[in-house]
């Protein structure tokens, strides 16, 4: 009996530590989106919900493998940091590097717009050269148009706090998606997808998520920052209305540090013409 108990108590230990530890993993997942709009391939990469975590001495494996990939762009879909601004000064750094490589299009997402300083983190960056988009859009020369969702904490309610969204409300929020180009929208919330697809986001960009916290096989995320168990959008491709969005598992986690078969991810995703 006492034989068994220590075996239940060193397996338990044995798949926290695992837990703990995968947070400092990362894996990069590769994805790509066709597009008659796209008049020539492009290669960017997306990150999220990094919340002032480092993969390596400020962030170094991070970049490491970002320049490995040798993106056109990055996309940052929110929450880099955390509400309480711990370790900013370390985030701000990693932005800085990367921002002396590549154009930065980056839209808040929860924890940024509850930080006290956030108006002093917005000056920062963009002191930096990074397009911080709140409601904003801004159109490359590629046809292509970055929208950047700045929602307010009330979206980001737990479950039990009905909330429904519309294409009107986006709207109101964005203005009119630009007709012809390819429009990417950096939203950090996943969870109004088809509300955003019927805006005319071609292909949507979120996080906020963390893939659930722990995956299981077939069953997929268990649980999600408002609560709820299984959420539909947890990781991966998705398709809605012809649209798409790519919901990243992220890079880091903020009050509970475990992640179970659950790798922090590194989003690459090839935009190309349709038909090649």
């Amino acid at each position: 009996m006492v034989y068994l108990i220590l075996t239940g108590v060193l397996l338990f230990l044995i798949f926290l530590i695992y837990g703990y530890v995968l947070n400092y993993a990362l894996k990069t997942e590769y994805y790509t989106v066709s597009s008659a709009s796209i008049r020539q391939d492009i290669r960017l990469v997306l990150l999220t919900d990094l919340h002032a975590c480092e993969h390596g001495p400020g962030n170094s494996r991070l970049l490491d493998k970002i320049q490995q990939l040798s993106p056109d762009f990055i996309c940052i879909a929110g929450d880099m940091t955390v509400k309480g601004g711990k370790n900013t000064e370390s985030v701000l750094a990693f932005l800085h590097r990367l921002s002396q490589r590549y154009p930065i299009y980056y839209a808040p997402g929860n924890h940024e717009i509850r930080m006290t300083e956030h108006h002093e983190y917005r000056q920062r960056l963009q002191e930096m050269g990074i397009q911080y988009l709140e409601n904003q859009t801004i159109s490359l020369k590629e046809n292509i148009c970055i929208a950047g969702l700045d929602m307010p904490e009330y979206w980001y309610h737990k479950f039990w706090q009905k909330r429904v969204c519309s294409p009107e409300y986006i709207e109101e929020l964005l203005g009119s998606r630009k007709k012809g180009a390819f429009t990417i929208l950096l939203a950090h919330n996943p969870e109004y997808f088809p509300c955003y697809a019927e805006w005319g986001a071609d292909l949507t960009l979120s996080g906020h998520i963390h893939g659930g916290m722990a995956r299981l096989p077939l069953l997929g995320g268990v649980i999600s920052p408002s609560l709820r168990l299984f959420p539909k959008y947890d990781a991966g491709q998705y398709e809605s209305r012809g649209r798409f969005m790519i919901l990243s598992r992220g890079l880091g986690l903020h009050d509970i540090k475990f992640r179970f078969f659950n790798v922090p991810e590194i989003s690459c995703i090839k935009l190309q013409r349709m038909g090649r």
